[in-house]
């Protein structure tokens, strides 16, 4: 088990731990264990994602591994609902034994290898899990029942005709291409963003599957060339 040194943890205790987290979280609390971690999301009533984590079942309740620019919010909007249930939720400094603490950009190269997206403050509430592939992952479960934002994400996933892709790039400069920065087509109509980004490698997110396949342009309609480009 490893998380990254950019992450802050978040302890939750208490009876109803388990049943407060169940609505709250996009996956289901039942496939956290003690001995390993789940992936999990929180996201807002319109679906959007607030934050994604990790999750592991402790004696007296759960740890949550999530990335520091977005923990407090993160804490914030659980105590909004943690009021209905016998549950605490506390920042603790360090984690228990037998979990890797990975440097922070080894550990988002490595995100971006395996096609997910670490959200951090910059993108926060700011796409919803299709958009970011998250459904194929394995970060929702659509059998275990309401949580936050469900009923948006439930409508996209069965009834919705989902065009968005992710595409996994390369270039030669890292500067080039920045977190947040759009790709245009040639006559400047935005085709994609970058959702993350490190050294010269990143995960960029489309509207349209098909988007990615054109030739594609920075702000300043010069043409990105890219040491690759694919859908994940």
């Amino acid at each position: 088990m490893n998380i990254s040194s950019s992450d802050s943890i978040i302890q939750i205790s208490g009876v109803d731990s388990a049943e407060f987290l169940q609505g709250q979280i996009t996956n289901d609390i039942n496939f956290t264990s003690k001995s390993k971690m789940s992936m999990s999301a929180i996201c807002n009533v319109k679906g959007r994602i607030i934050a994604v984590f990790k999750i592991l079942k402790t004696s007296s309740g759960f740890l949550i591994f999530v990335n520091n620019t977005v923990a407090k919010k993160f804490k914030n909007h659980l105590e909004k609902y943690a009021v209905f249930f016998k549950t605490k939720i506390e920042f603790i400094d360090n984690a228990i034994n037998g979990i890797e603490i990975i440097p922070s950009s080894d550990w988002k190269l490595d995100c971006i290898e395996k096609g997910f997206v670490e959200i951090n403050e910059s993108i926060s509430e700011a796409f919803t899990p299709h958009e970011l592939n998250y459904q194929n992952l394995g970060l929702i479960s659509f059998e275990k029942g309401c949580f936050t934002g469900q009923e948006v994400i439930a409508r996209m996933h069965y009834r919705g005709k989902l065009k968005f892709s992710l595409a996994k790039f390369s270039v030669n400069d890292k500067k080039l291409l920045r977190e947040q920065d759009y790709v245009f087509n040639k006559d400047g109509k935005k085709l994609g963003q970058v959702v993350s980004e490190e050294r010269n490698k990143g995960l960029m997110t489309f509207k349209d599957k098909s988007a990615f396949k054109e030739e594609l342009f920075d702000k300043n309609l010069k043409r990105i060339k890219f040491l690759n480009i694919e859908s994940i």
